[in-house]
């Protein structure tokens, strides 16, 4: 009699691991590469099985790990309490990597050996070392920032935002434009897409680019490097707190500017002026994040979700001559 194939032999044949193969049998998630080893040896053995067992065994991990850049940014924190707020029966793993690639990779496989139920990333940029290892995690994943197609994805609609600003910066008149922006390796959609639409729309007036970081300080050390030799009248920053640092600058140097920012923070109304900016609800958008993350787990879809979120330009006294 031909002996029965079992999970290990299916691991072993199929070179993962037998609760990989666990969840294969039972419809829960696993990687489409890891999918196709275990379904090619389960075809060419004709492996049947247990069906009764399957039953007694479906169960839903309700551990999550949450993977975030960064725990300064007030964008991060509404987002989390978004999460917090929206789950029910789930409990959150929230490990900071404070940007760095090294740390992310190692949080994942620290993640992955706890055997989570999924990952929600809130990252800043994807290299093709963290793309390889979110692909190769067996449970769902979910990534909020970046518009990346391979994967379900909460994104801000920062194009839409880069064209509300852009033709109101435009409709100011200005004659000589700051753009506080950052590094598009350190984050793709904040450094490139929020601007790439500002400068079209300020294409007839002149524009000096300036890369900061996200602190207060530092931005406030690029803006004034910047007014060293130039007078402004308008400046834009990619977040709120990176304007404020030039807004603090611009006062210290006896710049007569429009400011205009970017986010949803107490900073907007608490600085004199207070700034205009376009605002995302970053707690809802947490909200969404968990809603996104808990269709893919109990539906497994064939398909990538995209949700993108609109924000909203806030008039207010920085942009008042």
């Amino acid at each position: 009699m031909e002996k029965k194939l079992t999970i290990t032999d299916i691991a072993n044949m199929a070179q993962v691991a037998k609760s990989t193969v666990s969840r294969y049998l039972n419809g829960g998630p696993v990687s489409a590469k890891t999918r196709e080893k275990i379904n090619k040896v389960v075809t060419e053995n004709n492996y049947q099985p247990n069906t009764f067992a399957q039953s007694l065994k479906q169960k839903v991990n309700h551990t999550i790990g949450v993977i975030v850049p960064r725990l300064d940014s007030s964008a991060q924190v509404e987002m989390l309490r978004g999460l917090d707020d929206a789950n029910e029966n789930d409990t959150f793993l929230i490990v900071n990597t404070y940007q760095s690639t090294k740390r992310e990779l190692a949080a994942i496989e620290k993640l992955r050996t706890q055997n989570v139920g999924g990952l929600i990333v809130l990252t800043a940029n994807l290299n093709d070392e963290l793309r390889n290892a979110l692909t190769e995690f067996d449970a769902p994943v979910v990534v909020q920032g970046q518009e990346e197609p391979n994967f379900h994805r909460v994104v801000m609609n920062d194009l839409q935002a880069g064209t509300v600003v852009g033709e109101f910066a435009a409709s100011l008149h200005p004659q000589n434009t700051l753009l506080l922006k950052i590094d598009e390796t350190m984050d793709w959609a904040i450094g490139h897409d929020r601007f790439l639409n500002i400068r079209k729309k300020l294409s007839t007036s002149k524009v000096t680019v300036v890369d900061s970081k996200f602190s207060i300080a530092e931005a406030k050390v690029a803006a004034q490097q910047a007014m060293q030799s130039q007078n402004f009248d308008l400046i834009i920053g990619a977040t709120d707190r990176i304007t404020i640092g030039a807004l603090q600058a611009g006062l210290a140097t006896g710049q007569n500017a429009q400011y205009i920012g970017f986010g949803r923070s107490d900073l907007s109304t608490t600085v004199t002026p207070n700034l205009t900016s376009f605002e995302y609800d970053f707690y809802q958008t947490g909200k969404k994040i968990y809603e996104l993350f808990c269709t893919v787990r109990d539906t497994n879809p064939s398909n990538t979700i995209r949700t993108v979120l609109d924000g909203e330009l806030v008039v207010r006294d920085s942009t008042e001559k």
